[in-house]
Formats: C-alpha cells, sequence, structure tokens
C-alpha cells in the first residue's frame, strides 16, 4: 500500500526497483555516477516519500563510503542530521520552484567534480524535498554539473537505472514512437509581433536567437554553439533518465527539467562555461565589478485573454476567503492587475559572489575548483551553509511593486484570429502615492488591516529612485517578477536584466524590450492560464547612476514569517473550481514563497 501511494507521488518520474534488498525508490541514475531522489523521509513523511532508512541502505549497499549528499532543501522546509550518512551531505538550500541565486551553480558543479574526480567509483546523490523530485532543483543542479563536463557522459548502464520493465517498455518506444509529438492545441489567440522563431521550447529559441545574433555582428561563435548543443543534450540525457517513457505514441513526453526560469538560468550558465557572458558579472578586476550597472525597468505589459463574469467572481471569491482566513486582504476590485519585485538577500548572494570568484581556477575553467580554495582564513565554504542562518525564513522577499492606477494603463483589443477581446495591462513602478490608491483598491476597506511590509517596501522604492525613469536594478542581479490579479496568483518568472541587455551600454541605444510567453512563465495556473504573453522594458543607467541603489528589500517581521504578498491559495481556490486538481495542489504550493 504504502508503494501505491509513493507511486501516486512520483507521478511522471521514473522509479527505481531494487530487488536485492526488495526497495522500491524515488530515485533515478542519470548517469552511472550521478543519482537524483526524493527527500529521505521519516515518520510519517515516510510513507509517501523515500524512507530515510531505505535510501540509506540502499546507497550504503550500492556504494558504500564512495557515495556525497547534495541537499537543496532549506531548513524552512526539511531537514535531517548530516550524521544521519556519515556526515557525508553539502547542503545548498534554495526554495522550491524557483531558480537559485546564480553563483551558487558553479559552487555545486565545482564541489561535485571535486568529489568524483577522487575515485571513478563514486557517485554525487543529489535530492531536494518537492514531489517533482529529481526534476526541479536537483534536475537543474545534475544538468549543472554535466554542462561542466567536456564530454556528454553515457547513459546510465544495465542495472543501475529503472526496473526491467520500464526498460522493456523504453526500448519498444524507441522503435514504436517514430511519428513527431502533436502540435499542443492551446495556442495563443494570436501570435506575438515580436516573435522571431516557432520553435516550441523557448530555451531553445533564446540559444538560437544569440548564436544567430553573434553570427549577424561577427563575432566568435564557436564556443556559444557549442554550449548550446551541450544544454539541449544535457537536458535530454536528464529527461531520458529521470522521466518515464510515454504510455503511448500519441503521449507527449515530459520534461525533466520544466520550470522555465531554472531552464533560463541552465542557459545563463551554459554561456558562461563557454566564456559567453556578459562584460563585467563576476569579474575577478574589481574596477569592472563595483559598483555594478544598474538598469531601470521602465513597465510590464501584460496581455491576457479577458475573463467572463464567473471567473471575475471566482477571483473575488478566492480574495474574499484569504482575507478571511487571514491570508490577505480583501479584493475589492477584481480587475486591478499588479506584479511585485523580489530577490535574494544582498549578503547572501554577495558572499556566494565571493566563493565563486575565490574558488574559481586560474585559467577560467567555471566547472573547475582552485585545489584548497574552500579553505580561506575568513572560514570555510562548507560552514556557509552550516546553520540557518539564511534559510530559516523566507529567502525570496519583495522590494518594489507595479501596477495601473484608476485604469490608466488598461486596454481592450479585438484578437484578429478569433474574434476574442484581449485584456492589455501596461504596469508602470507605483510612486508611494499610487501603492495608496492600489491598496486601497485590493483592501475594499478603508478598515480592513494592512500588510505593513508591502508599504514600507513601496517607499522604500520611491527613496531610492531619484528620477521617474523606473525601478532601479542591479544588472548582474536575479529578479522575480510575480503577477497578480487582485490577490490571485497568476505566475512569475525569474530573470537576470545583463542577459538580455544589448552590450556594451550606451545612453544612445533603444529601450530594451523582453518578451516572454505564457510557456515561459512559471506556474501559470487557474487565472493565469488566460496569459498571452508578458513583456518587460528596460533601459541602461547612466554609468554615473551606478552608484544608485536598487530598492531595498522587505525585512520587517511580517516578512519573516510570511505575511507579505499573497499566497497561492487565491489560485488554487480558481483551479480547483473549475476541476484542475493537480493545478490546484501546484498553485498552492508554489505560491507561498
Amino acid at each position: 500500500m504504502t508503494d501505491f501511494v509513493r507511486r501516486l507521488v512520483s507521478g511522471k518520474k521514473a522509479r527505481f526497483r531494487d530487488e536485492e534488498l526488495d526497495l522500491e525508490l524515488d530515485l533515478a541514475y542519470i548517469t552511472d555516477r550521478i543519482i537524483v531522489m526524493g527527500f529521505p523521509a521519516a515518520g510519517l513523511e515516510g510513507l509517501y516519500r523515500n524512507r530515510r532508512e531505505d535510501a540509506k541502505k540502499f546507497l550504503d549497499h550500492r556504494h558504500g563510503a564512495n557515495y556525497w549528499i547534495f541537499n537543496f532543501c532549506p531548513i524552512k522546509e526539511n531537514s535531517y542530521p548530516s550524521q544521519v550518512f556519515e556526515n557525508r551531505v553539502s547542503r545548498y538550500p534554495f526554495p522550491d520552484h524557483h531558480a537559485p541565486p546564480l553563483a551558487i551553480l558553479p559552487l555545486i558543479a565545482r564541489e561535485m567534480r571535486t568529489w568524483l574526480d577522487g575515485s571513478p567509483e563514486r557517485v554525487a546523490v543529489l535530492h531536494c524535498k518537492g514531489n517533482a523530485a529529481g526534476k526541479g532543483r536537483s534536475g537543474t543542479m545534475a544538468c549543472t554539473y554535466l554542462l561542466t563536463l567536456t564530454d556528454l557522459p553515457r547513459p546510465p548502464s544495465m542495472g543501475r537505472s529503472r526496473a526491467a520493465e520500464e526498460k522493456a517498455k523504453q526500448r519498444a518506444e524507441d522503435f514504436m514512437n517514430v511519428m513527431p509529438a502533436d502540435i499542443d492545441a492551446s495556442v495563443d489567440v494570436e501570435p506575438r509581433s515580436d516573435a522571431s522563431s516557432t520553435t516550441s521550447d523557448p530555451i531553445k529559441n533564446e540559444i538560437s536567437n544569440d548564436v544567430l545574433d553573434a553570427k549577424l555582428t561577427n563575432k566568435t561563435t564557436v564556443s556559444r554553439v557549442a554550449s548550446a548543443t551541450s544544454l539541449d543534450d544535457v537536458l535530454k540525457l536528464h529527461t531520458a533518465g529521470r522521466m518515464k517513457p510515454p504510455s503511448s505514441s500519441s503521449e507527449k513526453a515530459k520534461q525533466g527539467v520544466s520550470i522555465p526560469s531554472q531552464r533560463r538560468w541552465l542557459y545563463y550558465w551554459s554561456l558562461l562555461i563557454a566564456h559567453q557572458g556578459p562584460h563585467g558579472l563576476w569579474s575577478l578586476n574589481e574596477s569592472e565589478r563595483e559598483p555594478p550597472p544598474k538598469v531601470h525597468l521602465t513597465q510590464i505589459k501584460i496581455r491576457m485573454h479577458e475573463l467572463s463574469g464567473v471567473k471575475a467572481n471566482m477571483i473575488k471569491a478566492a480574495s474574499t476567503l484569504m482575507d478571511r482566513a487571514g491570508k490577505g486582504k480583501l479584493a475589492g476590485s477584481t480587475s486591478q492587475v499588479w506584479a511585485s519585485l523580489a530577490r535574494y538577500d544582498d549578503e547572501l548572494v554577495d558572499t556566494l559572489e565571493w566563493w565563486e570568484r575565490t574558488t574559481r581556477v586560474d585559467d577560467g575553467n567555471m566547472g573547475v575548483r582552485k585545489p584548497g580554495s574552500q579553505h580561506q582564513p575568513d572560514g570555510e565554504l562548507t560552514d556557509m551553509f552550516a546553520t540557518a542562518k539564511w534559510d530559516k525564513g523566507k529567502m525570496v522577499r519583495p522590494f518594489a511593486r507595479l501596477g495601473t492606477v484608476n485604469g490608466d494603463g488598461v486596454q481592450k483589443q479585438l484578437s484578429e484570429v478569433r474574434s476574442l477581446i484581449i485584456a492589455v495591462y501596461v504596469l508602470r513602478p507605483l510612486s508611494d502615492d499610487s501603492w495608496t490608491l492600489v491598496k486601497s483598491g485590493l483592501e475594499g476597506d478603508e478598515q480592513s488591516p494592512t500588510v505593513e511590509s508591502e508599504q514600507d517596501s513601496i517607499q522604500d522604492a520611491t527613496r531610492s529612485l531619484e528620477d521617474t525613469s523606473g525601478i532601479v536594478l542591479d544588472a548582474h542581479r536575479e529578479v522575480r517578477v510575480k503577477l497578480y490579479i487582485g490577490q490571485v496568483f497568476m505566475g512569475w518568472f525569474w530573470f537576470i536584466p545583463t542577459f538580455h541587455m544589448a552590450h556594451p551600454r550606451s545612453q544612445t541605444q533603444q529601450p530594451t524590450v523582453y518578451p516572454l510567453t505564457r510557456k515561459e512563465i512559471d506556474f501559470p495556473l487557474g487565472i493565469g492560464s488566460h496569459l498571452i504573453d508578458v513583456v518587460v522594458s528596460m533601459e541602461w543607467c547612466a554609468p554615473d547612476a551606478d552608484v544608485l541603489s536598487p530598492p531595498a528589500r522587505e525585512d520587517s517581521q511580517d516578512s519573516v514569517e510570511g505575511r507579505g504578498d499573497p499566497t497561492g491559495i487565491g489560485a488554487a481556490i480558481h483551479a480547483a473550481a473549475i476541476g484542475e486538481t493537480q493545478q490546484a495542489t501546484e498553485a498552492s504550493q508554489v505560491g507561498n514563497e
């Protein structure tokens, strides 16, 4: 019975059956030396996840003392003593369903290589916690390491991967599934005018466009093209190892690393490995690094299908339930569309980037650790996450908002494809007074309790801006854009501005427009499924404005205790109301960080 429950939790992921030990685990060999698995749980949680004692029994039996575990779960999510696995555990925590601070990727890849290079018998075991174990955080980090290898490893040898029945099914599929996958029927009602490719994978689009741009400007393209090919091959290798094969020729194969922002991070990483990253990012030359270049985020334009009266009422109902449950404020205006900007702790990112520069080998190979560099007079790299300093609370916190005020920035368009109405929202940075108006609309009641951390965040934002050009962002830093209608979460996406800006920067350049389709948004669930596309507009700040600081992140007790932006419960209520039970579960999980 417990194995049946665990299979339900695993979903489309491959499971591992060890006949000798009579164990079945949520685990897969991506290669003979890279293992991804579900969280090694104890107690009641072990009824539907890998039992901790089973995971240890399996690893001890197969690999003895030749395995090292890489744990990506924040303390806030789950934890266990490293002594359970004889202290062969390294922690690199970041929130479920999110992209991490970019500098954590080289640190993980280098430690994995250092461990694996010690003996051909060694294996690296990666795990997180979520129901998508081996697909999200651990899958992303497995691909991070694989991208640094000169030659792509072979798939795992027989006897180390799936059960025999699954292998037979895979071989049959290899012969039978010769027809291309069906085209997704859920296409947008109107193609995006700035779309330059029809490839279904947005990350491949970005890679193809960048390679083309490099050719058009007579830049060297060899390493960039190799990087693009490597990323595609690595993603396919991970998918083949972690996901079940399609049960029929008509079923579409599921992606391994499927969250668009995590795939975007792998794209960024592949460019850095190929030495094609933006100028100045993680530079060893302090004069190129300080102060970091700044950009203005001037607006975000959202196009979405107009909501029917029934669905608009669902939004209002969801917001009302959230208010009564103490999850947020009453949404008096169901049409209010707005966005929240968030990032990781500045000191955390600065520390990670310092360790990245410190441990990088002199020849610039991004995947190799400088011998002995993990030991420094100021501390050990292994001690960075030895405590819960960075991950005992919310790791991602808001610092600014964008929205519309009094209907300004809201338009209606008629689609030329199916004569359907498209709503267009142009979101601009909210000043102190503007945010007060938006906040009042969300509350719907002047006596409703306010969330002080949000008000403080907007005040900090307006103090940091010395003009009205937009929100100041560090071009080299990660930004999460989280989209809402009323209090209902519609989706989010992570990006790093400098990877999408023109280089070298110039004040005479036209503003940069970064477009994303719905497929490039993370978790567009419930109401979010009505999104068509999102366009972010940015422009370089003048070099003398680099001394400006981005708006400060929330640091109030509200933020620490998770009482900042509305949670994912609103999207979950809507998804459940229209029968999308799986989306409802995902929405309730992803909207809470």
